[in-house]
């Protein structure tokens, strides 16, 4: 019962970190927030859609914490779009699949 309440918290305490992360210029919270994203992309390696492709998530984080290091916003955001792409995909689908 604790996993699945932990796997949901954790997606959009992932994407608040990072965002805090660039805004703040701190890649250690973008990194933190990489950190907080790997159960999902874990969970969409096992889907078929995914399978092998959904470890690279994080990786996308990873590279914004590093082009914040190096004090380029513009590539931090940039490399943030697909893990907020990818959230917002998965809530959309999770939240309209119930309804129908």
């Amino acid at each position: 019962m604790l996993f699945p309440i932990l796997f949901w918290i954790s997606i959009p305490a992932s994407l608040i970190c990072s965002v805090i992360g660039v805004l703040k210029n701190n890649y250690w919270l973008v990194l933190g927030g990489a950190a907080l994203l790997f159960p999902l992309s874990y969970y969409f390696n096992g889907s078929p859609n995914f399978y092998g492709y959904g470890l690279f998530m994080p990786v996308f984080q990873v590279i914004s914490a590093a082009a914040v290091r190096k004090g380029n916003k513009l590539w931090a955001w940039l490399f943030l779009l697909p893990a907020f792409l990818l959230v917002f995909w998965f809530i959309f689908v999770a939240v309209f699949n119930q309804f129908s």
